[in-house]
């Protein structure tokens, strides 16, 4: 019989198997797409001074704290700029560094009628991460859902610009079969990230490490909920809110992002350190 120290443990590792696979959604850089450093089309496509995307040519350099104590290190680059019907399409590299791992993760961006939209598919991550989990002994099934998803940002550096998320919310189905002392059991944790809607608040010039931005501050959230099961039965549910003032600059992007909880305590936070 399974004692509730030994459960409380399951449940732990379960849930931390669950934020593997949704953490990396809450960053909407993670874009699988054609690795290729030629501009394709008629090499006359034109930057829109105005979209809040990286300039090519450009390496920035950022640095997330987590409250953890973690710190991780992400470079990106735009790896290729393509034509879509006329339209210049921005495939963007980034590298994100944390613990003596690197991971490289992709995001396609581009600007239309004044509006700056990141289209987020299955991160590409993701595929080996679930062949590794599915290969395993103890995971029974895995199903993730919600993608594509689309971020919209108007690119009018106002009070008042909108920031739209669209698509359903993104859900985690983690099953997980289990022995101890003979004694079979499942764990199985159900997880919904939700994205709602944001808006300018302010514009401001910003200092980091990397010098001085003029930028529009967006304020958003977001609301994860973790229901965990042991053979069928609710164990514990979790809803977990995260605000996030996040602040952006045609050319650039992101120049720091700040996610804190629902008392305003920050929880993580990214700055860009250089830009070469």
């Amino acid at each position: 019989m399974l004692n509730k120290v030994k459960v409380k443990t399951l449940f732990s590792s379960s849930k931390k198997l669950a934020f593997v696979f949704l953490a990396t959604t809450t960053i909407f850089t993670q874009i699988a797409c054609k690795d290729d450093d030629d501009v394709v089309g008629d090499g006359g496509l034109r930057a829109d001074p105005a979209a809040i995307i990286p300039t090519k040519g450009k390496t920035y350099t950022y640095q997330t704290n987590d409250e953890d104590g973690s710190v991780a290190t992400q470079i990106t680059r735009v790896k290729n700029v393509r034509d879509s019907s006329g339209i210049a399409v921005y495939d963007i590299e980034n590298k994100i560094s944390d613990e003596g791992s690197e991971t490289v993760l992709m995001m396609k961006s581009f600007s239309k009628s004044g509006i700056t939209t990141n289209e987020i598919s299955l991160p590409a991550p993701y595929a080996s991460i679930l062949e590794e989990f599915e290969g395993s002994d103890f995971v029974k099934s895995i199903k993730i859902t919600g993608f594509p998803q689309h971020q919209l940002l108007e690119n009018n550096a106002a009070i008042g610009s909108k920031m739209t998320f669209k698509g359903e919310p993104i859900k985690l189905n983690l099953v997980l079969a289990f022995e101890e002392e003979g004694q079979k059991f499942t764990s199985e944790i159900d997880a919904v990230l939700t994205y709602d809607d944001g808006v300018v608040k302010k514009l401001e010039n910003v200092t980091t490490p990397a010098g001085t931005f003029s930028c529009s501050k967006w304020e958003y959230s977001y609301e994860l909920i973790t229901k965990t099961f042991l053979d069928g039965e609710l164990q514990e549910q979790s809803n977990e809110l995260r605000f996030v003032n996040e602040w952006t600059s045609p050319g650039v992007g992101v120049v720091k992002s700040v996610e804190s909880d629902m008392l305003g305590t920050p929880m993580s936070v990214t700055e860009l350190k250089k830009v070469d």
